[in-house]
């Protein structure tokens, strides 16, 4: 397992509305969650709170320190403005290192797949993440889905096909649900351009047009040799 990172907190006073404030100074908001406790809240520093995040350590044991003491805490969640980028609030939860937690953990797929190699083929994700039960201790840092036998269409990796990068898990996603597959690509059908609908729905407005305007002009001229004939 690699080396688990740490992270500095301290109590935090401002709530509600009040912790744009601590945004503004370059603090996160934050809440150590405890089953069968009062929720603690407390802050951390934006940029190592960041810094965690870019590690992909989100779902994963860290230590919290204080001023007191340190202690494994599972980074449970962050929340991320999806406007500014920005952090906004995490969540860290207190749990017992003897007990396996369900998370999720992300999935990346590894190798060459021979379908990339084909023109009309193209290799699909269809899961990015999924739920584990692991001992805090043991989540994986990730799993990795081996593509390299992906070659032709309908070929697939199955969640149970998933290898952990380090640690040891059971997967709660279905084991035989898709994670990857080869697809034929589909290409959109050509459609003619609007500029030259247009026109030619113009065009044979116009013919028709004239043809009304002819068969007019022939039935007044009727009319009138009529009229003529009579008087």
């Amino acid at each position: 397992m690699p080396e688990r990172l740490s992270l500095s907190s301290s109590p935090r006073d401002m709530l509600g509305k009040k912790v744009k404030r601590l945004r503004r100074a370059g603090l996160i908001p934050a809440n150590l969650i405890e089953a069968g406790a009062p929720s603690r809240a407390i802050q951390v520093q934006e940029r190592d709170l960041a810094d965690l995040v870019r590690a992909g350590v989100t779902g994963q044991l860290v230590d919290l320190a204080t001023e007191e003491s340190s202690e494994p805490v599972l980074m449970d969640s962050v929340e991320i403005d999806s406007l500014s980028n920005r952090l906004v609030h995490a969540t860290f939860r207190k749990v017992d290192l003897t007990k396996t937690v369900n998370v999720m953990v992300q999935v990346a797929l590894v190798g060459h797949a021979p379908a990339s190699d084909v023109v009309d083929l193209v290799v699909l994700q269809n899961l990015s993440e999924i739920e584990v039960a692991a001992l805090p201790a043991d989540i994986p840092s990730g799993l990795e889905a081996d593509v390299s036998s992906l070659a032709n269409v309908g070929d697939e990796i199955f969640v149970g096909d998933l290898k952990a990068i380090d640690g040891s898990y059971e997967p709660l996603t279905h084991p035989e649900e898709s994670v990857a597959q080869v697809s034929v690509v589909r290409q959109a059908e050509e459609e003619e351009p609007e500029e030259a609908l247009d026109e030619e729905l113009l065009e044979q407005g116009v013919e028709s047009g004239d043809e009304a305007d002819v068969d007019a002009a022939g039935a007044a001229g009727a009319g009138a040799e009529e009229e003529s004939a009579q008087t």
